[in-house]
C-alpha cells in the first residue's frame, strides 16, 4: 500500500514514511493511493468477531507487507485491549461506547496504535523522535498515555491556557518523564497553527517531528474499525435492519466521519453518516459548497468539537474524488445543537433511558433523533461522562469518577507556559533534546 497527499498524487510514499512524516511535502495529509476493499466473505462471520479481530483485518489492509503479520497482530492487540460495547438505550437507538481505555475517550485506540507503530518503525534509530500534538484535552491525554516511557520518543502536548477542566489538566500533567505539557497563551486554533508551522519548518527537520493529531494516518486507521464493530454487534444481536443503520457522531475535526466513510468505501453496508455539531456548525456549509466562517469557534458544552475548520475535510474530499454530490449522498449534517438542548438531552436520556451520556454523546443523540427513518441508529459515545463531571453531575448527581481519573488527580505538576509563537516552541524543543 502506497500513500499520497490530499493535495496531489505526486510522490507516493510507504506506510512507514506516511506515519513518520505525518504531513506530506506539499503540506497535505496522507491517504491510501487506492482504497482497499474487504472481501465479502469477511461479513459471513462478522457477528462472532471481536473488536481486536476486526481491527487486525482493517489494519492489515492498510499496512500491507510493511509489517510482519505476527508483529502487527501484537500491535493491534495492545491498541485494542479494551472493548467498545454496543448498548441499547431505547427504541432503535444504540450507543457504541468508545471510552473504556486508559484516558476514557475513543482516541485511546488510535493513540496506542500510533505509539506502537512508532516504536516498531523507530526502534533501531539513533535519534530522538519528537511527537507534537494540539489538544482541547482528550487527544493530548490519549497521545501522552500511549507514548509514555517509550524509549527514544518525547511528546509535547500543546493546549490552550485556561480552557481545560481540572481532570483534563491532571491527565496531561500527571505523567512526567518524556511527556511535556505546554500551556499556550491562546486558543486551540493557535495550538493547531503552531503544530502545522513546526511540522513544515525546515529549521526543525533535525528534530524528526511527527504529529500526534488525527492528521496522522496512524491515528485514523484504527477508527475505521468502530463502524465495522458496531455492525458486527448488531448482527450478533440479530437486529433487524443492521445493513441500513445510520451512524451518528460528534463532528469536530471529522476524524470519525472520515473513518466511517472509509469503512463504507471498503464494503461495510450502512445507511447515512450523520455529523453532529453544537453551535460551531462547520459541516453544513462545507456540504453546501461554501467556506467555513473564518472566526474563532464559540465555546460550548461539547468543547471537543468546537472547531472553526474541520481538518478532516480534505480527506473526505479525497475519498469521494472531490465529488460534492457523492459526499452528500452518504453524509448528512444534522442541525446544530445548543447548550440548552444538550442539557435537556442529557436529562432526558438519564430519566427515560436510565443512561448517563456526556455532552458530546448528547449532541450525537439529538442528531439521531432528527432522523425519521425506521432503522437502527448508532451513536458514537466518544468520551466517558466523567471527563466532564461538573456538567454531567447536573443531571446525574451520583456519577462516579473512574479509577483512571482518580489516579491522575493524585498527581499535581505544573505545565510549561509558552506564548503562541514558533520561536518559543523552537526554544522548548532545543531544551528537551537529550545530550550526548
Amino acid at each position: 500500500m502506497r500513500y499520497v497527499s490530499t493535495k496531489s498524487n505526486i510522490g507516493a510514499v510507504s506506510f512507514k514514511e506516511a506515519v513518520n512524516r505525518c504531513i506530506a511535502a506539499d503540506s497535505g495529509m496522507f491517504m491510501p493511493e487506492n482504497m482497499p476493499s474487504i472481501p465479502h466473505a469477511f461479513f459471513n462471520n462478522i457477528g462472532q468477531m471481536s473488536l481486536g479481530e476486526i481491527a487486525f483485518v482493517v489494519a492489515s489492509a492498510f499496512v500491507g507487507d510493511e509489517i510482519d503479520g505476527a508483529v502487527l497482530k501484537n500491535i493491534v492487540g495492545e491498541a485494542f485491549a479494551f472493548d467498545a460495547p454496543l448498548k441499547h438505550i431505547g427504541r432503535q437507538t444504540y450507543v457504541l461506547e468508545l471510552f473504556h481505555g486508559p484516558t476514557l475517550t475513543f482516541k485511546d485506540y488510535g493513540a496506542r496504535f500510533m505509539a506502537r507503530l512508532l516504536r516498531e518503525f523507530n526502534n533501531d534509530e539513533k535519534y530522538c523522535r519528537n511527537v507534537i500534538v494540539a489538544t482541547t484535552g482528550n487527544t493530548g491525554a490519549a497521545t501522552a498515555n500511549g507514548l509514555f516511557r517509550m524509549s527514544g520518543i518525547s511528546v509535547s502536548v500543546l493546549f490552550p491556557r485556561g480552557k481545560l477542566s481540572r481532570t483534563q489538566l491532571s491527565e496531561l500533567t500527571a505523567l512526567g518523564e518524556n511527556i511535556f505539557p505546554l500551556e499556550i497563551a491562546g486558543s486551540v486554533e493557535d495550538c493547531k497553527r503552531l503544530v502545522q508551522m513546526a511540522m513544515s519548518d525546515p529549521s526543525l527537520s533535525d528534530l524528526h517531528l511527527t504529529g500526534g493529531n488525527s492528521i496522522n494516518i496512524a491515528r485514523l486507521i484504527p477508527q475505521i474499525s468502530f463502524a465495522f464493530y458496531a455492525y458486527a454487534q448488531m448482527k450478533h444481536l440479530d437486529i433487524h435492519g443492521a445493513e441500513e443503520a445510520h451512524y451518528c457522531m460528534p463532528c469536530g475535526n471529522m476524524s470519525n466521519v472520515v473513518a466511517t466513510a472509509m469503512a463504507k468505501k471498503m464494503g461495510l453496508p450502512m445507511g447515512k453518516i450523520v455529523g453532529a455539531t453544537a453551535a460551531n456548525n462547520q459541516l453544513a456549509p462545507l456540504l453546501a459548497g461554501q467556506q467555513c466562517k473564518n472566526s474563532a469557534p464559540v465555546r460550548t458544552l461539547a468543547h471537543s468539537i468546537d472547531m472553526s475548520y474541520p481538518s478532516g475535510w480534505p480527506r473526505l474530499e479525497c475519498i469521494y474524488g472531490r465529488d460534492l454530490e457523492a459526499i452528500r449522498r452518504d453524509i448528512v449534517a444534522a442541525p446544530p445543537v445548543s447548550d440548552d438542548d444538550i442539557m435537556l438531552a442529557m436529562g432526558k436520556i438519564r430519566c427515560v433511558n436510565d443512561y448517563v451520556i456526556d455532552p458530546h454523546g448528547a449532541v450525537a443523540y439529538e442528531a439521531a433523533a432528527a432522523i425519521d427513518d425506521n432503522c437502527p441508529k448508532v451513536i458514537f459515545a466518544t468520551g466517558h461522562p466523567a471527563k466532564q463531571l461538573d456538567i454531567v453531575r447536573q443531571v446525574a448527581k451520583n456519577a462516579e469518577i473512574p479509577w483512571q481519573l482518580k489516579q491522575a488527580l493524585k498527581t499535581k505538576r505544573q505545565p510549561i507556559i509558552l506564548p503562541p509563537t514558533l520561536p518559543a516552541l523552537r526554544k522548548h524543543f532545543i531544551s528537551i533534546q537529550p545530550t550526548n
